[in-house]
């Protein structure tokens, strides 16, 4: 739904410029299509509708339960790149992710990092974001630990794509981890 009333808005505006810049007359805008820059339709629910994130986003509509102990803590992926799994009230989840759950911080070495607000659903870490390049979706992850490696499987139909193999940082020869990201 949001696609199509994304597409309906662009092919709206794309008529409405392409009619002025060829000389031809504008006709009035489609009273269907001219509402919808300022008053999406209400059908759309309200987390799929573009729009600026929220101060205190929450990480899922559905009945969520905190990050798994096992889970908490630094992670290293050898891209390189660090996963931080943190619990409601860190420095990270309140002035980063701006939330009041457990979140989640990924930092590609020398880039800024991906921060949001995370929950569980059973095996499933549901993340929503607030910074980075998926600010204002979310992204699924399947999740199995076992000892010190975390295994993250991407689900479909979400701002992700990749699959992890992560190391609990700082354990034999995996590189100690630096401070989650603070600001």
């Amino acid at each position: 739904m949001r696609r199509l009333w994304i597409a309906t808005l662009v092919g709206a505006m794309t008529v409405s410029a392409c009619a002025g810049v060829a000389g031809a007359p504008a006709s009035p805008p489609d009273p269907a299509v001219a509402g919808l820059a300022t008053n999406p339709p209400t059908s759309v629910p309200a987390e799929v509708r573009p729009s600026i994130v929220p101060a205190r986003p929450t990480a899922t509509t559905t009945p969520s339960e905190p990050i798994p102990d096992a889970m908490i803590g630094a992670w290293y992926h050898p891209a390189p790149a660090y996963w931080w799994f943190l619990r409601a009230g860190s420095p990270t989840c309140v002035l980063v992710a701006h939330t009041d759950v457990d979140c989640v911080a990924y930092q590609l070495v020398g880039q800024p990092a991906y921060v949001g607000a995370a929950t569980m659903a059973g095996r499933v870490l549901r993340i929503r974001w607030v910074r980075g390049y998926c600010a204002g979706d979310r992204t699924n992850f399947g999740t199995g630990v076992a000892g010190d490696t975390l295994k993250l499987f991407d689900l479909p139909d979400d701002c992700g794509g990749a699959n992890f193999v992560l190391s609990r940082a700082g354990i034999g020869t995996t590189p100690n981890a630096p401070p989650p990201p603070a600001n």
